[in-house]
């Protein structure tokens, strides 16, 4: 969950020290609780307390609710936000940089006196929740559960504290902080923030040029291309892009040669494998040595696999005992040769390098480097965004960008029907 989510000292009580002067005279703070206990005559009599933390700026949703213990004489009760410079002796709302939500007329103040219609009137036993949105720059109130919608927009202030103010007597409320569950549909407020922001990633429109017209059709076909699918990639090219473009037999014979190593490899046929290598693209496996070793120990696991030990540990010493250079094959090494001192080296802690998966991933590994010699990028373009994707939203989150933190990548991938 991404509400009061933070790597910060979240807001957890109210700051008593840090009230004005009449505050000191009027309120009554105790841990979560506040209560009114001066005059009440005028609005002078006015008094607000602030959290003992701002809400952190990597924090996109950030809520916190106050029931009202009792409305007292005349309900005048404000709960909101302000900045840290706001006077305390006025109500949230009254005072630039604040914002406030008032029970006794259920207006909206924003930095003045002035309030808007906003909400219903709020009162003894009733919880009003507040959620600040940076990802939209907007504040929120709830009543008793029940959403009321925005009642701030453009709320640009970076530093903002939960406060609450009062002003006549025997008003007194208590705080929610999170330390117990809210009144507040939070998955709904959560799910209604990410919905909005989707929304606004998916209306963008991205009016880059390409030379075929559809980028979309390009970066699919491309994917097709890339993996072998070459009757979806014709029906694409003919289908969508109206036959501009077409499945080259360079193409096919690239993926063929690729399939053909992946086939050798998972078989265990490791010399055939770099043949194909070589005839696929000369000089792979001088330019990749970590590649050519990979190979060279994995031809040594495939003797100890049918039981010739002899001809791999001739092969070790021929073959392998010169060729590691680095810690990494040096580890591969030793995982290879104590293979040989195993009745069943399925079942050893190395028994990984019999597996299928492994010869998978030692497959992908080199036909990268195939495509990397013939100066090709090993994944397709839509990949490529992809990835480039995940690093712009990783990037964006890490400065705080609210809307990238609230933004769950995976998951919009996901049911866009696109691998994360």
């Amino acid at each position: 969950m991404t509400l009061n989510k933070s790597r910060k000292q979240l807001p957890s009580t109210w700051d008593k020290n840090g009230l004005g002067s009449d505050g000191k005279r009027c309120l009554e703070v105790t841990g979560l609780k506040i209560k009114y206990v001066g005059p009440g005559d005028e609005d002078k009599d006015a008094a607000s307390v602030r959290a003992d933390y701002s809400v952190p700026f990597d924090v996109s949703l950030y809520y916190y609710e106050v029931q009202v213990v009792n409305k007292g004489r005349d309900g005048f009760v404000g709960i909101g936000f302000s900045t840290q410079d706001v006077s305390l002796n006025r109500l949230p709302g009254w005072e630039p940089h604040s914002y406030g939500y008032h029970g006794d007329d259920g207006m909206a103040f924003e930095s003045c006196g002035t309030g808007k219609p906003y909400g219903p009137v709020f009162a003894t036993g009733d919880i009003v929740g507040a959620l600040l949105n940076r990802a939209t720059k907007t504040i929120s109130f709830t009543k008793n559960g029940l959403d009321l919608g925005v009642a701030f927009t453009s709320v640009n202030e970076d530093v903002l504290y939960p406060s609450v103010g009062l002003r006549t007597p025997d008003e007194e409320v208590v705080a929610n902080f999170g330390s117990s569950s809210f009144t507040g549909d939070v998955s709904s407020l959560e799910a209604d923030a990410l919905q909005s922001i989707q929304e606004s990633v998916q209306q963008t429109q991205a009016p880059f040029p390409v030379q075929d017209g559809n980028q979309i059709g390009m970066l699919l076909f491309d994917y097709l291309v890339h993996e072998g699918l070459w009757n979806t990639a014709n029906r694409v090219a003919q289908d969508i892009l109206l036959g501009r473009v077409q499945v080259s037999e360079q193409d096919r014979q690239d993926v063929e040669m690729q399939r053909q190593v992946q086939e050798h490899i998972v078989a265990g046929q490791i010399p055939q494998a770099m043949a194909v290598i070589e005839q696929a693209a000369p000089g792979t496996l001088g330019s990749h040595p970590r590649i050519k070793f990979q190979l060279l120990c994995q031809q040594f696991v495939e003797m100890v696999r049918v039981k010739d030990d002899t001809g791999a540990v001739v092969f070790g010493r021929s073959s392998l005992s010169t060729a590691s250079n680095t810690s990494a094959d040096h580890e591969l090494l030793q995982d290879a040769l104590s293979l040989i001192a195993y009745d069943e080296p399925q079942s050893s802690p190395q028994g990984y390098l019999l597996g299928d998966q492994h010869k998978l991933d030692l497959a992908a590994t080199v036909n990268a480097a195939i495509l990397q010699q013939k100066g090709r990028w090993p994944e397709s373009k839509m990949e490529r965004l992809l990835k480039q994707l995940r690093l712009v939203a990783w990037e964006l989150r890490a400065t705080g960008e609210p809307s990238a933190s609230l933004l769950d990548l995976p998951k919009v991938l996901t049911e866009q029907g696109l691998r994360s």
